[in-house]
């Protein structure tokens, strides 16, 4: 198989030196930079066309407007998303030579945003290693069975609007062990899905200056400050009857589960995303259901929030589930949950919650959290939304059954890590361990850094997670069916803090 030596063998030529004669370095740096992924042929002549610094930013105003999905709205999605990419590419994809936001990874990145999933193999440190056999060195590239590989793969909505297909690969390997993962040359027309997502960034294609302009809005005159109404007290019944009698009976049941979770938002408020989850054996069609119900009650009994909503049922491989956040304070809790479709009950049970508030100055771990389904979705998810990262959609597992076919993904919030001053990032290392039933450690990860994403978007003081993937699949022995546990060590090597998380799950068969 051949393999490219880069992709970045100038998509985008920019370095018409006449063109840059009377603009500063800083300007001229500007579309050097990620922000070349994005531009068309005439808007590089025209760049490489200005004349002055005067002319740069009235261009660079222009090419985000361009861009911007909601014109009639303060912000510019497209800009957000763009830099929030751009931000995470520098921060985990650099190496020696290059920022990380122009290494092949941050160009797929940057391009076509998270993968659906990624799955590491080989290298020092990973859980698992495929079992793919020495080959021979050849005089295409060297042997790369023990090179450290990351492969992005993208599915359903995702890769059919990036790369129309179903299902496209990207793999990326380190040969030299340096952390400079290139990509591999894939089996789509990477030219085409990079023309595609050019064309389909720009909302706006025929706008001027002149008519931007015209648009800024005018500034509204003060508002008069006014006291924020009280909220209204929480709603305590159902106002379906035979809903009401269903919570009243409900007992734990395998056909539907319940998960829950304690995170602390950018904003610094703590919530409680619960999600009702219904797997396949429970036999549910996609259409079994119309409206998602709810009871909360306190260690004695005493309804402190109820609801009833219309939902439908979300898939999630062969699984549905469907989620809201809650906002409780500390205690223990009994919920109640159900599905019910035109009125009448479908399914509902119950499970215990036990919470500790968390501050915006809380330190320590969320719960860890397994799933075969982690994506990422269309449009980002409003702050506090249940298990959603901004376009990051965590689906718990919540009856914790696997096959050797899935990934098993896991997540964990850190609260409040201690921050590198050089960085402005946390410094963290991680240790898993697979152990059976009988406690035998079955494969294991050794004590090594572990990247951490910013769940604001940017780095410094705040909440972080840990998220990755086992693939099962490529485990050089198949797990039997039978009870395993994951077991994370995590050490923060600033505060000197180690964390130690566990979670069950099944395999089977």
């Amino acid at each position: 198989m051949k393999f490219r030596t880069t992709i970045f063998a100038a998509t985008i030529v920019l370095a018409a030196a006449a063109g840059f004669a009377q603009l500063s370095m800083a300007k001229a740096d500007w579309a050097r930079g990620p922000v070349q992924y994005f531009m068309t042929k005439d808007e590089v002549a025209q760049w490489n066309a200005l004349k002055s610094d005067a002319e740069a930013d009235h261009f660079i105003v222009l090419f985000w407007a361009k861009r911007d999905p909601t014109p009639g709205t303060p912000q510019n999605e497209f800009r957000g998303d763009f830099e929030s990419r751009v931000q995470y590419a520098d921060q985990h994809f650099g190496n020696a030579r290059q920022r990380g936001s122009l290494t092949d990874r941050g160009k797929a990145l940057i391009l076509f945003g998270a993968p659906t999933r990624a799955v590491r193999s080989g290298g020092a440190g990973a859980i698992n290693r495929p079992t793919t056999p020495a080959q021979p060195p050849s005089t295409e590239a060297e042997d790369t069975a023990t090179a450290e590989q990351q492969l992005w793969i993208y599915e359903g909505a995702i890769a059919e609007k990036n790369f129309g297909a179903p299902r496209v690969e990207l793999r990326f390997i380190d040969r030299m062990g340096n952390q400079d993962f290139r990509m591999e040359t894939p089996r789509i027309d990477f030219t085409a899905a990079t023309q595609r997502a050019i064309t389909s960034a720009i909302t706006r294609p025929s706008l001027t200056v002149a008519e931007l302009q015209k648009q800024q809005p005018q500034p509204l005159p003060a508002a008069t400050q006014t006291a924020p109404p009280a909220p209204p007290p929480p709603t305590t019944t159902l106002k379906t009857a035979a809903l009401e009698t269903a919570v009243t009976n409900a007992r734990p049941s395998n056909k539907a589960l319940i998960s829950y979770a304690e995170f602390v938002a950018p904003t610094g408020d703590y919530y409680v995303p619960v999600e009702l989850y219904v797997p396949a054996s429970a036999g549910l069609a996609a259409d079994a259901a119309d409206t998602f119900f709810g009871v909360i009650e306190d260690s004695t009994g005493k309804r402190v929030t109820a609801f009833e909503e219309p939902a439908a049922l979300v898939a999630s491989k062969t699984d549905y589930f469907v989620d809201r956040t809650l906002t409780l304070p500390s205690g223990k809790y009994t919920a109640i949950l159900g599905l019910a479709k035109a009125g009448a009950p479908v399914v509902v049970t119950s499970a215990p919650l036990e919470l500790n508030t968390l501050t915006k100055e809380s330190t320590g771990t969320s719960r860890l959290i397994l799933s075969n389904n982690i994506y990422e979705m269309t449009a980002a998810a409003p702050v506090r939304s249940p298990f959603a990262f901004g376009k990051l959609k965590i689906v718990p597992k919540a009856n914790e059954v696997f096959t050797n076919k899935d990934e098993l993904g896991y997540f964990v919030e850190i609260h409040n890590p201690g921050i590198d001053t050089a960085s402005n990032l946390p410094k963290l290392q991680m240790k898993m361990d697979l152990v059976d039933s009988k406690g035998k450690t079955l494969a294991g990860a050794p004590l090594t850094d572990a990247q951490a994403l910013p769940l604001s978007g940017a780095p410094g003081a705040g909440q972080y997670a840990i998220i990755n993937s086992i693939p099962l699949a490529q485990m050089s022995k198949p797990l039997p069916p039978g009870d395993y546990t994951l077991k994370m060590k995590i050490i923060d090597t600033i505060t000197k803090q180690s964390y130690n998380l566990e979670q069950k799950f099944t395999i089977a068969a």
